[in-house]
């Protein structure tokens, strides 16, 4: 057995080297990959003056891509080192002799499997960085809880789909080969000559070529292993990106995916509440703690003041919620890039915000918090995609203005059960959910339709005719969706020529084309939303319709930099009020999702009660912004909320709010911070009592 062992570590030190030639020659391919990612998304200008953050940004890259591969050889490594122990009885020497003589019938196929599905998630990486700004994250399950169908239509017109796989397709051969190659045929360097080996030294061996390899997939000697919150190497956001890679940045997904089995204090007990819940509430409505009431939810009740014209008038209330309306754009409007273009009329006539931050940056998300006037948690499943599915929130608009007297309906220019929205929409006590089907029904037909569903114009068509046709006051919350991939448009629509300003061009990280046709919608979209408006206003409806418009998200098509937070999520949040009721918010103002609901209620609804977390934005005191990703911001500055307080970071605003930079954490800033913490540790109760009471579950009768 002395003689076969060595014969056998003879074969496997071959292997061993082989395998090495196949690390080297993917680190290789990884540090050209990174090359690319970073010619196509980086912005010169910026990155110039970051040439050492960038080289560590390679050198930390190439260190990811190790564990990857050390990964992948644990498998065979592993295998061997079992074999290994079977070599101490000579009535196993035949079958161990066969399988290390023929173990590159194993390695082949192995390497050519791993590395091809590596060299996929890469490529997939790379598309996902061009839509979301961010290496692969959870939104990539979407691909297969949103409508599949419908990305799969989006990818195909968007991305040359057939050639890509075409290349996959050459790639895999020429991997298959030149691992064939490699583990048949390659040149032998440094022979092991070992002529004799005992059990223990064979074992041993094998046992520390594992071990090495372990030490290898940590990346790092240091006590924690090499992780994602190792990449915090530069000021600029893309550099850190650049350090991570597709494949690492997916088994995160699938580790955080797993974990949204999140509990409902996770949030509370993150900011430091832990089974204090109480203290939360204290914090957020600053009053002392032994002010609390034993239902803390009740602290959440308001009522609006008498409103004589309310009484008298009934107003209809919308809520059009309009896909990827993100705010940042306006900052480019210029004759020749009219992205706005009638739509700015109405801007200038009625009021609107900028300093407006999304609930979250996907549309579920946004969607779903604004059916029950809530913010998102940080922490925390979207409400559709998780137990509160089926809960009632005792905020939700639609069952607020039903005990006004309202008719609640949701209107979705797609298939509204798109998600399961449908589902939650009813949950929320709308009384009617109307999607494509309905719309299309209710017009009489439709002319054209796009991948997601109906376009814009049809949606507005179908509001207006349900509130001309209207015999009681109506509450409809509305999603449109033509704003989105693939960017069609209706053939009746003549596009204006946009001229992109140099400044934007050279920040664009998708194709020039890509980015024509993202503006060219948008563009659509705005349109539509002014013939809207227009037709409004020259309709009797003009004095009787309060109507509301923001985004679900913005679009990330430039490298917002880690001082643009605001602009990263900001959306417009803009109010049409009829002329006996009209005012202007002062435009400095910040706000967030959450504040849309009660500044409704106090505009159409009198001596009314409701549930909520928001402030009416009319109203006076401190104003502020909050999303999903930790970020608060005032007129001040803002902060980016950690767990812990001395983890905060503390922003200040440079130039007029277009940037926001490391600031001083003073006493505004820590109670920005609480405020924060506070609010979303109530969420985790308030979200809990809800599941446990379920409250309001008296709905009205619905069509679908």
């Amino acid at each position: 057995m002395k003689t076969s062992r060595a014969q056998w570590l003879n074969q496997s030190w071959l292997y061993l080297k082989r395998i090495l030639i196949v690390n080297a020659v993917f680190i290789v391919i990884g540090f050209l990959w990174r090359v690319a990612f970073y010619l196509y998304y980086g912005n010169s200008q910026e990155l110039s003056q970051l040439h050492g953050d960038v080289l560590h940004a390679f050198v930390l890259g190439a260190r990811f891509d190790s564990t990857v591969l050390f990964y992948i050889n644990a498998i065979p490594f592993l295998i061997l080192f079992l074999l290994s122990l079977f070599s101490f009885w000579k009535g196993f020497e035949g079958f161990l002799g066969k399988i290390f003589s023929r173990f590159t019938k194993f390695l082949i196929p192995y390497y050519t499997v791993m590395l091809l599905i590596v060299t996929f998630i890469s490529a997939v990486d790379f598309g996902f960085y061009s839509f979301y700004q961010d290496r692969i994250n959870v939104l990539i399950f979407g691909f297969f809880t949103d409508d599949t169908t419908a990305l799969i239509k989006t990818m195909w017109r968007n991305y040359p789909i057939v050639w890509i796989f075409l290349g996959l397709g050459v790639f895999t051969y020429c991997l298959w080969k030149g691992l064939k190659i490699n583990f048949t045929e390659g040149r032998e360097w440094l022979p092991l000559k070992s002529y004799a080996v005992s059990y223990p030294i064979f074992v041993l061996f094998f046992f520390a070529l594992f071990l090495l390899n372990g030490v290898g997939a940590r990346g790092s000697l240091a006590l924690f292993p090499l992780s994602e919150m190792d990449t915090g190497i530069s000021k600029s956001i893309f550099v850190n990106h650049l350090c991570f890679n597709g494949t690492r940045a997916f088994s995160r997904a699938i580790e955080l995916k797993s974990l949204q089995t999140s509990k409902w204090d996770s949030n509370l007990r993150h900011y430091g509440y832990g089974d204090n819940p109480a203290l939360a509430f204290a914090d957020f409505y600053q009053i002392p703690l032994d002010k609390v009431p034993a239902d803390p939810l009740e602290l959440m009740k308001h009522k609006t003041p008498p409103n004589p014209w309310a009484e008298k008038t009934r107003p209809h209330v919308v809520v059009l919620t309009m896909e990827s309306l993100g705010a940042y754009w306006f900052k480019y409007q210029d004759p020749s890039f009219d992205l706005v273009g009638n739509f700015k009329k109405h801007l200038h006539e009625d009021t609107y915000l900028t300093h407006f931050l999304s609930s979250t940056n996907a549309t579920i998300g946004s969607l779903s918090c604004l059916m029950i006037g809530s913010p998102q948690r940080p922490i925390s499943e979207f409400l559709t995609e998780s137990d509160y599915l089926q809960v009632p929130f005792r905020s939700s608009p639609a069952r607020v203005f039903k005990s006004a007297g309202y008719k609640a309906r949701f209107l979705y220019g797609g298939n509204p059960g798109w998600r399961e929205v449908n589902k939650f929409a009813l949950m929320q006590d709308f009384d009617t959910v109307e999607g494509e089907t309905e719309i299309a029904e209710g017009l009489g037909g439709l002319k054209e339709k796009h991948d997601w569903g109906i376009y814009d114009e049809d949606v507005f068509d179908y509001v207006f005719k349900t509130l001309s046709d209207a015999k009681e006051p109506q509450f409809l919350l509305t999603m449109t969706t033509t704003n989105h991939p693939p960017y069609q448009l209706p053939a009746s629509y003549e596009s204006p020529e946009l001229k992109v300003p140099d400044e934007l061009a050279s920040r664009l990280i998708v194709d020039k084309a890509l980015a024509a046709q993202r503006f060219a919608t948008y563009r659509y979209s705005t349109d539509k939303l002014a013939a809207f408006l227009d037709r409004i206003k020259k309709s009797p409806l003009k004095d009787k319709v309060i109507i509301a418009v923001t985004g679900d998200h913005t679009f990330w098509i430039v490298n917002f930099t880690e001082q643009e937070l605001l602009q990263k999520g900001s959306v417009p949040f803009y109010i049409y009020m009829p002329e006996a009721i009209r005012k202007k918010l002062d435009p400095e103002t910040f706000g967030s999702q959450v504040d849309i609901a009660p500044t409704l209620y106090n505009l159409a609804l009198s001596n009314q009660e409701y549930n909520s977390l928001g402030r009416d934005l009319f109203s006076k005191g401190d104003d502020f912004a909050v999303n999903a990703s930790n970020l608060i911001v005032d007129r001040t500055g803002g902060v980016l909320a950690a767990g812990k307080a001395i983890d905060d970071h503390a922003l200040d605003w440079q130039g007029s709010y277009e940037r926001l930079i490391p600031g001083e954490n003073t006493e505004h800033k820590k109670s920005l911070s609480v405020k924060y913490k506070s609010l979303m540790g109530v969420l985790d109760y308030y979200f809990m009592k809800e599941k446990q009471d379920k409250k309001g579950m008296q709905h009205a009768n619905s069509r679908r």
